[in-house]
């Protein structure tokens, strides 16, 4: 074999090589993007940090006089935010209180029943008529004999024997309403006026939720991200005042390959970074995984992956007290199997 002969199989042998190189770079390519993001067993994604955040405003309109916190400000649950003017509502409560303790007074005066100077003249009355009954009766027994005589005619004994009955049933009378003094009020008038006692405890407790609901308070411990409102400003019922942020409950929402879905599971550990520290990572857990798949969101930027379907899972940021993966802010997810 000539020399030349020799070169032309050492050119062969050489380009058979370096196709056969390229063929296995091109086959580990394709190999690493049909597994996706998938080494070590690690799932990794990208999403953007998210927080729990309530709009605050009051359930009755009015003026607000103070908003005590701006945005930054790092507030504890259950302290006051922001108050209205309540002279009107507390003007209405007064009247509340006060009609309450009219109530109360008359249902006291109906429990006591009557006064022992309201008994005796109960009492005197009806010996005044028993007293003229007794006259009147006394009257008509003297005048028959005499009528029978002729000394007294019929009229005369007619109208004795009249002045008699009236006598009697006025007796009969004052008689019954001596005892109903005497018994004191009847159940009915009891359970009307303690009706009118409840009446006016809810007409107090209303006004007393109206006066509280003139106030904010802060639901959960949490960072104030937008003040809405200015002292002085006429509010409607529902109006954000004041936006907070929930510090304690953010997560980084991402979605997952139909074909990897099944390697998330609750409670699995992650591992999570931002652009803004690459130095820092942060613990987290999955805490929630869809049910039903979708289309890859807009926002999500590989080209690859949007027409793809996805399931959205939720990773809990656990250890982020610095508050550095802030709401907004794109974020990567390492999702450990096994963990």
């Amino acid at each position: 074999m000539n020399s030349g002969t020799g070169t032309a199989v050492r050119r062969k042998r050489v380009v058979a090589a370096v196709a056969a190189a390229l063929l296995l770079t091109v086959l580990g390519v394709w190999w690493f993007m049909l597994r996706g993001d998938r080494v070590d067993d690690v799932l990794r994604a990208s999403g953007t940090v998210e927080s729990t955040e309530a709009d605050l405003g009051f359930q009755v309109g009015g003026r607000l006089s103070l908003v005590s916190a701006v945005e930054g400000d790092r507030v504890e649950q259950g302290a006051e935010l922001a108050r209205l003017e309540t002279s009107e509502l507390d003007a209405r409560r007064a009247a509340a209180a006060a009609q309450l303790e009219v109530a109360r007074a008359q249902l006291a005066e109906v429990m006591e029943g009557a006064r022992p100077e309201e008994l005796a003249q109960a009492r005197a009355a009806e010996q005044a008529s028993r007293e003229q009954m007794e006259d009147a009766e006394r009257l008509v027994l003297r005048m028959r004999p005499l009528h029978e005589g002729g000394a007294v005619s019929r009229q005369a004994l007619d109208q004795a024997e009249t002045a008699h009955a009236i006598a009697r049933a006025q007796h009969r009378q004052v008689s019954e309403q001596a005892a109903l003094v005497q018994r004191g009020p009847r159940a009915e008038r009891i359970a009307a006026q303690r009706a009118a006692v409840s009446a006016a405890q809810a007409m107090l407790a209303q006004a007393d939720a109206a006066v509280s609901h003139a106030v904010i308070h802060a639901p959960f411990t949490g960072v104030v991200s937008v003040r809405h409102r200015e002292p002085g400003e006429a509010v409607a019922p529902g109006s954000p005042v004041l936006t907070i942020m929930n510090t304690a409950d953010r997560w980084v929402r991402i979605y997952v390959r139909e074909d990897d879905i099944g390697r998330v599971r609750i409670g699995q550990r992650a591992a999570i970074s931002s652009d803004s520290d690459r130095s820092r990572s942060f613990e987290g857990r999955v805490t929630f995984i869809a049910t039903n798949a979708e289309f890859t969101p807009r926002n999500v930027q590989t080209t690859e992956e949007r027409v793809k379907l996805v399931y959205a899972v939720k990773v809990q940021i656990a250890n982020d007290r610095a508050l550095v993966l802030k709401p907004g802010v794109p974020a990567d997810v390492q999702l450990i199997a096994g963990t």
